[in-house]
């Protein structure tokens, strides 16, 4: 049997599928299709027969929705068809008509929905694979159901749900208007989308008395993540500060009676206070919040800099130390009598002392002055060989402490040559001795 997206029916001359007529009973009957609006001109015939078409008492509101809907797409005013003949949500017959569920606009930290997000809703809803279920207040899990949502349609911004197999007490309860206020929730795609309709949530009344319904678990096998917006009849975003503050003191000036309160000047100012405090607590628990990361990242800031700091000050300190010894004006002693603590902390000080005269006229640091003055004093390493003498030491004498001559005066002995010529041995064999600082340093 072909499928309803096979067959056709011909108007004015012309093969028209299912979806450019208004009503279709039978998919795969074309007479039971009625009320073609493929074009302006057909939609503004539709408007008009539509009392003259027989048509299925529980299907009149949704091809009445459709008629509007064709009507604003094709420019043509339909105001007062629309009064006359769709149902609002508030007087919808629930188990058949359709219900405003959600409407596309800004929701504050909730995000904006656009027309195109709705579309996008109702092309992947799909009651085989996931009906949207009616619920009192957002179930976490094993909730009863109260009806299931069967199809969506969009009429301009706002999304309706057709629902089915509605229990009848939650029906009345909605129709008796205890139910003002619904709350969509929605999949999301992997770019934070709305994606799929998960369930309708109705607020503002106790669940009715009623037995023997399914249960329904809303463990999301497959982990999606979903949001969900309040949706009421009134208010669609979240109220201002200034609308807060508003209907507070519109409170606290209605007494029980419905009689004005009377308020002294105190009263008036601790109710301004309280009001101000009430309205601005979140900026103010945000602004502190912001005030103590800030704190926090400064002391680590200050704690990374005190460490930067010191480093580069024994860099420069242990710089200065290196220039002398390789100058050979810095021996072992110094070491000992604790010249680079002084090194260090001159290298702290970043002030610079000015000497000289016309162009020779320098800044330098304190560091750089003791530096150079070092530098200007005679060599203390000798360079070269350092010979402790010719004469040869007796059985009981002990060594100088110069490495280089000791080892001369033991050569000497066990060849019995001269002292000369066992210095010149020792310093071809180690010639390290021969470094400045290398044989006498260390004797100073």
């Amino acid at each position: 049997m072909a499928g309803m997206a096979d067959k056709t029916k011909t108007v004015s001359g012309k093969e028209l599928s299912a979806s450019d007529f208004a009503y279709v009973g039978d998919p795969n009957d074309t007479s039971t299709w009625s009320l073609p609006v493929h074009d302006k001109d057909h939609v503004q015939n539709a408007l008009v027969r539509f009392n003259q078409t027989d048509l299925p008492a529980d299907k009149k509101d949704a091809v009445a929705r459709k008629l509007v809907s064709k009507a604003k797409a094709a420019g043509i005013d339909a105001s007062g068809f629309e009064k006359e003949h769709v149902k609002s949500s508030a007087h919808a017959d629930f188990g058949n008509g359709w219900v405003e569920i959600f409407r596309a606009g800004s929701y504050g930290e909730k995000g904006s929905f656009s027309d195109a997000d709705l579309d996008r809703v109702i092309a992947n809803y799909d009651p085989s694979n996931h009906e949207a279920p009616a619920c009192i207040g957002h179930p976490k899990d094993d909730m009863p159901a109260y009806g299931w949502a069967d199809r969506l349609m969009r009429d301009g911004g706002t999304l309706l749900a057709k629902f089915k197999e509605v229990d009848p007490a939650f029906e009345s309860a909605v129709k008796a208007g205890k139910f003002k206020k619904r709350s969509a929730a929605f999949y999301l795609d992997g770019d934070g989308k709305i994606s799929g309709l998960r369930h309708v949530a109705f607020l503002g009344a106790q669940p009715p008395e009623v037995k023997g319904l399914k249960n329904l678990n809303f463990n999301d096998d497959e982990g999606r993540r979903f949001t969900s917006v309040d949706f009421g009849e009134e208010e669609v975003v979240e109220k201002s500060v200034k609308d807060q503050i508003k209907e507070f003191f519109a409170e606290m000036f209605r007494s029980g009676s419905g009689e004005p309160r009377t308020f002294s000047e105190s009263d008036a100012q601790a109710l301004v206070t309280r009001a101000v405090e009430a309205a601005t607590k979140p900026l103010t628990e945000q602004v502190t919040q912001l005030k103590a990361d800030l704190q926090s990242q400064t002391a680590k800031f200050n704690e990374r800099e005190t460490a930067l700091a010191g480093g580069e000050i024994r860099q420069r300190a242990t710089a200065a130390v290196a220039r002398l010894k390789g100058a050979g004006k810095w021996i072992p002693a110094f070491e000992k009598q604790g010249l680079p603590l002084v090194f260090d902390e001159l290298a702290k000080v970043t002030t610079t002392i000015e000497f000289g005269e016309g162009d020779a006229k320098k800044k330098i640091t304190p560091l750089e002055t003791l530096v150079l003055f070092l530098e200007g004093l005679p060599r203390i390493v000798p360079d070269g060989r350092v010979f402790g003498g010719g004469a040869r030491p007796s059985a009981q004498s002990t060594g100088t402490g110069d490495p280089l001559t000791d080892m001369a005066r033991t050569l000497q002995r066990e060849k019995k040559i001269t002292f000369a010529e066992a210095l010149t041995q020792v310093a071809e064999e180690h010639p390290e001795l021969t470094v400045p600082g290398g044989a006498r340093a260390g004797a100073v």
